[in-house]
């Protein structure tokens, strides 16, 4: 057991999503680079997308990775590459329209292939400190195919042959048993989430208060060497489409002093290492005057 509690002042870092970017309309490689250079992020959890890798059998495409990679190692940026099926943003699940249709058995065979091949172009990197395999594979949200546990150890188990850096098993902070899902890894990531959705209740908070998380990772620290927040809330939870949105309603959805009261709890509950999402939206709005959430964020990273 190692690292797995911190009194004092967490290492942040952020999830840095391509697509997500272009969705927001922003050029994916200046907003990294900006992270980079601007906020001086110093780790990333970086998802390679298998649809956007592999666009065809066997053809890949990794301009845009080797990029991000690149940039990290001329920065000295740790990297966590997250890897699979299922890696972070909606919807989850980012299958080629070709994988689609291959029958289950065939499917498996074909992530297998697409993981061995990213796992050996970038295990040499300095830049990558860790792999994440999936994310919260145990956790039925997205559109996504069933959770099978079979098949993500036989994903660990091609990992950890491929490469001796430490993988990490990520689970719904919330909603997930942390324990029993942590033996699959070396680090397990917990979501953190203070706000949630759903059809019936509408936006609801979550009744957690920091002991839980600190008593819940102390317990799970026993069984893995380090327990860290993979995924902060640190921008809104979208109830309608981001280009419907307001400009007032963009600007009041998530504010400076949420983005301040959930960096203040994830430091309250004593992980050593905290990854915010929503860095790209910081940027999207400071590209629209509106710059407190990145300089809040400037802020308490540095």
């Amino acid at each position: 057991m190692e690292k797995w509690f911190s009194p004092s002042q967490p290492e942040f870092g952020v999830t840095f999503s391509s697509l997500y970017s272009e969705k927001l309309g922003l050029n994916p490689q200046e907003t990294y680079l900006a992270l980079l250079h601007d906020l001086q992020i110093k780790k990333i959890r970086l998802p390679i997308y298998w649809s956007e890798i592999e666009p065809l059998p066997g053809e890949f495409d990794w301009q845009m990775t080797d990029f991000f990679v690149a940039e990290a190692e001329k920065s000295g940026v740790n990297l966590t590459l997250a890897i699979g099926r299922k890696v972070p943003r909606w919807p989850e699940c980012f299958i080629p329209d070709w994988a689609e249709a291959l029958e289950y058995n065939q499917g498996q065979d074909a992530v297998l292939n697409m993981e061995q091949k990213v796992v050996e172009r970038y295990k040499n990197s300095p830049a990558v400190e860790r792999w994440q395999v999936e994310n919260e594979p145990f956790f039925p949200f997205g559109i996504c195919p069933a959770p099978d546990k079979d098949f993500f150890l036989e994903e660990v188990a091609l990992v950890h042959e491929l490469d001796n850096r430490p993988i990490v098993v990520t689970v719904s902070g919330e909603m997930d048993p942390w324990i029993l899902n942590a033996l699959s890894g070396d680090v397990l990531g917990v979501s953190m989430y203070r706000l949630s959705w759903n059809g019936a209740l509408g936006l609801f908070p979550f009744p957690f208060v920091p002991s839980i998380y600190r008593a819940r990772s102390w317990l799970t620290g026993f069984f893995v060497d380090q327990v860290i927040v993979s995924e902060l809330q640190a921008e809104p939870w979208f109830v309608k489409p981001i280009e419907e949105l307001t400009s007032t309603e963009r600007a009041t959805a998530f504010t400076a002093e949420d983005l301040k009261n959930n960096l203040e709890f994830a430091r309250q509950s004593g992980f050593s290492e905290v990854y915010l999402w929503g860095a790209e939206w910081w940027y999207a709005e400071k590209l629209e005057g509106r710059d407190e959430l990145w300089e809040t964020a400037k802020k308490f990273i540095k």
